[in-house]
């Protein structure tokens, strides 16, 4: 280390304002690594360490024409990955690629402020993929390093350090903050929150509107956050804790899907006791459904996404007419006790099993139905019986199931698997018994946060359970994997975690587990409040706080935000020109002159230091000579900067004489008056 830091200072002022330049680009691209091809970051690296590289040893910078050709292969490969090179993954890697490549050819001030303005660009970029606090943060730091490299551009030669140069650049950081913050809350929003998306720019997360064995079990170790939920009371029991997602009636043999859904429907539901109020806001997914608890009492308005609405259909699935790509808010009532199609009996796609397969299930779905007597809820006991009883194991890496008897394989054979395996067995042994049966995807549980009470229900909490249904009761909820391992119920969020440590973080200990917990509740929590403040802050907010303001219309609060904007914005331009700084040197010249003054010396501001040198006969020797040498340094840090003084020593030096003349007048008088 030491070495290198003697070669970093050997190295010339140059040389070091490009690897700071490189390593600002380094860390504002390293979130979009995450997101773009694989050959994307591998090459974008490889550019900048070569950059690096020359910089390090002050080797000449490729030619043109080589540059030229890595350009057209970077093209090349953009159109051959994404078959276009426009939209915003193919526009962002090739984005990425130019910003390394124009760090190979930066020669002259034009070109650094190119850098400059395409690095601002990839730093903008990075909340198309991650609109959250922590990305917000980070971009930060990212931002402060490209105004410091604005400002390398515009220094001569002998620029200051490095230190100085960062702190100008957190000045004029600090300096746009509050104009920043004006214009956020004034600037007329006229067409959804500020960071509204195209609809290419949210891939489908989380949980798919079909479900295949393996698939629930994937995400379970997915950590990040799917919705986030706030009660208006008290909370249900853990174990009521079922969001209700797509319902999965079809079945192929391998796949569930859902069934065709009519345009328009009421759900036959019968309530009893009291409702639970909650708040849902919900990450962006790409997926037309919400979650809500069993049984919404109603479809919950949709705020966040202009033009989309929710609607609750006959099985009490919450489906939305647009796919939500943003992140959107419902005020939902659910009801714990309930009854669904109670008198209604369900379609004959309840009972449907391909044909032919898993001949050891549909065997024991018979026997189970004799032992019964047909009788649907004894037959949906003796098949939870049938899990309790049995060695069946529940394991995030249950393996392959395939084949026309893949439901045969777990039930008989290796009994391992996640809560779809068992979901999934459960409604094949009733379908085969007689008894109309589906499944029903969603979440289960969630996780508490002490710091704010926000209950936070993430991907690894993704859940499969069954509905049977029994005449005069309705569907009724089953949950078989409860049979098999009931803390996954009673303790959702907590038995995954110790089973499928996030990042290994349970191999340093229970401390560190603690420590990591606590400190994912404080981001939670950060989360939670930038979703409120910034995120949710859209048209409808807005407008109540022009209302608040005493603004009404919608003309008269675009007019007055146009206006403040404008009047901001040229504040903000004018502000740096409103008085140039003052001159140091000038400063300490203007407290000198002050002092001598009160030692009746005259002088003047157009005087130099040295003419004043003849006028101090008035000054006892001793002291008059500090004061000569002060007015010789004063003058030569002036005008002879070779032979310069430090100014603090100066103003220490000025400080030093000031306290002598208030506290020993006497000692600086040559003769009694």
């Amino acid at each position: 280390m030491m070495r290198l830091h003697a070669r970093w200072r050997q190295l010339p002022r140059d040389a070091r304002d490009t690897l700071f330049v490189l390593g600002v680009a380094a860390f504002t691209l390293a979130p979009l690594a995450l997101h773009l091809p694989w050959w994307s970051a591998l090459a974008t690296a490889a550019l900048l360490g070569w950059r690096a590289r020359l910089a390090w040893r002050g080797a000449a910078l490729p030619s043109r024409a080589l540059l030229a050709l890595l350009l057209a292969l970077g093209v090349a490969a953009a159109l051959a990955w994404f078959h276009t090179i426009f939209g915003r993954d193919a526009g962002l890697t090739l984005a990425s690629l130019l910003l390394a490549l124009k760090s190979l050819e930066a020669r002259s001030r034009r070109d650094r402020y190119v850098l400059f303005n395409l690095g601002l660009f990839l730093v903008c970029a990075d909340f198309l993929y991650d609109q959250s606090a922590l990305s917000a943060l980070w971009m930060v730091p990212a931002t402060l390093g490209w105004l410091t490299a604005l400002v390398d551009a515009n220094l001569p030669a002998a620029q200051p350090p490095l230190r100085a140069r960062v702190g100008v650049a957190a000045r004029l950081l600090l300096l746009g903050v509050p104009t920043m913050a004006v214009l956020f809350v004034l600037f007329p929003r006229v067409a959804g929150p500020l960071w509204a998306l195209p609809d290419d720019a949210v891939a489908a997360t989380g949980l798919a509107s079909t479900m295949d064995p393996g698939s629930i079990a994937r995400l379970a170790r997915d950590d990040s956050i799917a919705f986030r939920v706030h009660f208006d009371g008290p909370t249900p029991p853990q174990r009521e804790l079922y969001w209700r997602g797509p319902v999965l009636e079809r079945f192929d043999g391998r796949r569930w899907s859902a069934a065709p859904q009519p345009a328009a429907g009421v759900a036959a539901l019968a309530v009893a006791g009291a409702a639970v109020g909650y708040r849902v806001t919900l990450e962006p997914t790409g997926q037309h459904y919400a979650f809500a608890l069993d049984a919404p009492g109603a479809a919950p308005a949709l705020v966040g996404q202009p033009g989309t609405a929710l609607r609750r259909l006959p099985d009490l699935e919450l489906r939305a007419d647009h796919r939500l790509r943003q992140l959107v808010r419902y005020r939902a009532r659910s009801y714990p006790h309930y009854r669904l199609d109670a008198a209604a009996p369900p379609p004959a796609l309840d009972l449907e099993l391909p044909a032919g397969a898993d001949p050891r299930s549909v065997a024991l779905g018979r026997r189970l139905r004799q032992r019964a007597d047909a009788d649907p809820t004894r037959i949906a006991q003796a098949a939870l019986q049938l899990f309790r009883q049995q060695p069946f194991h529940y394991s995030l890496e249950p393996g392959a199931y395939r084949g026309a008897d893949a439901v045969d394989q777990f039930l008989f054979e290796r009994r391992v698997g996640f809560c779809e395996h068992f979901a999934q067995a459960f409604v094949v042994l009733l379908r085969a018994a007689g008894v109309p049966a589906r499944i029903v995807t969603g979440y289960q549980g969630g996780r508490e946060n002490p710091l704010d009470g926000v209950w936070t229900v993430r991907q690894s909490d993704a859940h499969a359970w069954a509905e049977y249904w029994v005449a005069g009761r309705g569907w009724v909820r089953a949950d078989p994997t409860a049979m098999v391992d009931p803390a996954r119920i009673d303790r959702s969020g907590q038995t995954l975690e110790a089973r499928a440590p996030w990042l290994g973080i349970a191999a340093l200990g229970t401390r560190d587990r603690a420590l990591w917990l606590r400190l994912r509740n404080v981001g939670d929590a950060i989360g939670q409040l930038w979703n409120d403040w910034v995120l949710d802050y859209g048209p409808l907010r807005q407008q109540r706080l022009w209302r608040g303001l005493g603004l009404d219309g919608g003309a008269q609060a675009t007019a007055a935000g146009i206006a403040a904007a404008s009047a901001l914005l040229l504040a903000g331009a004018l502000w740096p020109w409103r008085g140039r700084r003052r001159d140091p040197w000038r400063v300490l010249w203007a407290r000198l002159r002050r002092l001598l003054r009160r030692l009746q010396v005259d002088a003047a501001a157009g005087d130099a230091p040295t003419a004043l040198l003849p006028r101090l006969d008035r000054i006892a020797p001793a002291p008059r000579d500090a004061l000569s040498r002060l007015l010789i340094d004063l003058e030569r840090t002036r005008y002879a900067p070779h032979a310069a003084a430090d100014l603090r020593e100066l103003r220490r030096r000025i400080a030093r004489l000031e306290r002598s003349v208030r506290f020993s007048p006497g000692a600086w008088r040559a003769r009694s008056d």
